[in-house]
């Protein structure tokens, strides 16, 4: 799969790599998001970084737990976490920037 390619479900939703340290873009709304898979973290939780690709701007970072996703947005009003979402809820926050 090339890294313009975004695989999703058949409702759609977004289907994250789980590859490794290769960045995948993804289309959100109508942003191009890129995302890449840091491995485990320290509790064992798949961590991926989110990325603009237009510049070096970290949108957040997004962790997948036992319940749901945390993901650690930035915004310009400051740092939105969302815990134990949906990734439905993380695709609308991705979409709407807030």
């Amino acid at each position: 799969m090339s890294e313009m390619e975004q695989p999703e479900t058949e409702s759609g939703e977004v289907v994250l790599s789980k590859q490794p340290m290769v960045p995948t873009m993804h289309r959100f709304g109508g942003r191009d998001i890129e995302t890449t898979y840091l491995g485990d973290n320290a509790f064992g939780q798949p961590t991926w970084v989110l990325w603009n690709p237009e510049e070096p701007y970290l949108i957040g970072v997004l962790r997948q737990g036992q319940i749901g996703y945390t993901f650690e947005q930035r915004t310009s009003q400051g740092v939105m976490l969302h815990e134990d979402v949906s990734f439905k809820r993380v695709q609308r926050a991705l979409i709407s920037g807030t």
